[in-house]
């Protein structure tokens, strides 16, 4: 799930060592004919430890499933900096965005059952569904709203609000959005439209279009009958059972090598397409039901093969530069495409540092499950995803694992130089008394005594601000999901206006109201 954009960003200075925790190949030996072998899995452990050492991570973990069996389910370091409690296979973890896969397995079960077709018209099922575009709204599928090829394009702020939502607010926010490519053509990541088919298909299916729906839909027809049982959804982590992972970033107070524990944020009735906590042991039976055509682990068909494989089909191309990747391009909760020649299907996940990786590898039956606990885990896991994919053919990860370092340097080696030259992040109150008050869209500016440091808040969101250097009332934003963005307050006379830069363009103003 997306944030917003950072204009800086943020570099590694040192290495800091995390020792794993658990070891030892978890559920036996491998078989010596298959691709993932004792040696294999040997590697790619030494690999996780030294790539959590040079990524920061503080805790993690990975299972892999060769032929419809789990091989390997390990956890690393802790899941708790503050408790040093481990974090294992049995840790529960917010997936992310990998929930869209469990989405589409859930609409391909109701295609099983003929309550309607993955061309179904959106508009034959909800007759009020609207876009910005009537011919658009007018032909748009159920497979559509699944293939990130509407051509909507989704703000990036919205994620903000989703813990105010309701499911109406959903279908307002599509309504609202502009269309920024061509139908089936343009490739536009979007979260409201992934979550509004679950509510379609609940209306298809007799329901009504409610997260309660969808949570007991999900929990019935997926989690029970694959064996889920620290499976769910939820914002209230009081749910959660006592082995549960917190997230951590970093801020741009001090060097941005230290993990800072995440703000937890609610993404409430946006949940299809990115609430579920899972443990690596449930999502290795998930995966395994994936790779057995719509087959549990314990032999239950829960969706047709026919139907599940629908899910896999290539719906619009993803732009890629790198010449590594080929044919790129997003199906129905899945990515699907080739690295250096090694076809792969997948999809990540992010919310509030927590970062998830389910891959599977086709041509050898190979699934790998990657849980990492800190916002730096979005380089760390594509580099294992990509170093076992080249493992699993014979060849050699260390170049590839080069490569993903040299990018991470190039990204973020020269933020705690540049930091050093920012001005101190205490204000003092006079400076800041103008801009503090509410704003519009629910934002407000406020000073704290006890640290003296200014922020901008919202329900559920809390962001540091630290001053630039030479710009009268220009700041940057400190901690949290919108690390980095710069921050421009315009005082005329008696108005002011805070400006939201967020990269390529794109700028919200918000004017104080009091």
């Amino acid at each position: 799930m997306k944030f917003f954009r950072s204009l800086i960003v943020v570099c590694l200075a040192a290495v800091w060592m995390i020792t794993p925790l658990q070891t030892g190949f978890a559920q036996g030996d491998s078989p010596e004919d298959s691709p993932v072998s004792d040696d294999l899995l040997a590697q790619f452990e030494a690999i996780i430890q030294s790539e959590m050492a040079y990524y920061h991570i503080p805790g993690a973990a990975v299972a892999v499933i060769q032929d419809g069996e789990i091989v390997y389910s390990q956890g690393f370091g802790v899941r708790s900096l503050e408790t040093g409690e481990p974090f294992t296979p049995q840790t529960q973890f917010r997936i992310g965005s990998t929930t869209k896969s469990m989405t589409s397995l859930l609409i391909a079960q109701l295609v099983d059952e003929g309550v309607l077709d993955w061309d179904t018209l959106v508009t034959d099922v909800y007759p009020d569904f609207q876009t910005g575009d009537p011919d658009l709204t007018a032909k748009l599928t159920m497979r559509d709203l699944m293939s990130m090829g509407t051509g909507l394009e989704s703000d990036d702020m919205l994620s903000l609000d989703w813990g105010q939502w309701t499911e109406a607010d959903v279908f307002e926010s599509i309504a609202a959005q502009p269309v920024a490519g061509d139908y089936r053509q343009h490739y536009a990541y979007n979260n409201e439209v992934y979550a509004s088919a679950a509510y379609i298909a609940a209306m298809a299916a007799g329901e009504a279009p409610t997260l309660a729906t969808y949570i007991d839909m999900i929990q019935t027809r997926l989690f029970d009958p694959v064996a889920m049982p620290s499976t769910l959804i939820t914002d209230d982590r009081d749910q959660l059972g006592d082995n549960y992972a917190e997230s951590y970033s970093f801020t741009l107070l001090d060097s941005i090598t230290r993990p800072v524990l995440a703000l937890p944020a609610p993404i409430h009735v946006v949940a299809p397409a990115g609430a579920v906590w899972s443990t690596v042991d449930d999502m290795a039976r998930y995966v395994i039901t994936q790779m057995n055509g719509g087959i549990t682990p314990d032999g239950t068909r829960i969706v047709s093969e026919a139907n599940l494989a629908e899910t896999w089909v290539p719906q619009v191309v993803v732009p890629v530069a790198d010449p590594e990747f080929d044919s790129m391009a997003y199906a129905m909760g899945w990515l699907v495409g080739s690295y250096e020649g090694i076809p792969f299907r997948y999809h990540d996940g992010g919310w509030d540092g927590y970062r998830t990786q389910m891959a599977i590898f086709p041509e050898t039956q190979t699934g790998l499950i990657i849980f990492t606990n800190h916002l730096f885990g979005s380089m760390f896991n594509d580099a294992l995803m990509y170093a076992f994919g080249i493992m699993l053919t014979g060849g050699d990860p260390a170049p590839l694992l080069t490569d993903v370092r040299a990018a991470f340097d190039r990204n973020y080696s020269s933020i705690d130089q540049q930091i050093k030259f920012l001005p101190p992040a205490e204000v003092a109150l006079n400076n800041v008394e103008p801009l503090l008050g509410q704003y519009e869209q629910g934002w407000t500016v406020e000073w704290r005594e006890d640290d003296g440091l200014l922020r901008i808040t919202r329900p559920n969101w809390e962001f540091v601000l630290r001053p630039l250097p030479g710009e009268e009332q220009g700041y940057l934003v400190a901690s949290g999901a919108a690390v980095g963005t710069v921050i421009q307050f315009v005082i005329e006379g008696d108005q002011v206006t805070m400006n939201l830069d967020m990269g390529d363009g794109e700028v919200g103003t918000f004017g104080k109201i009091e």
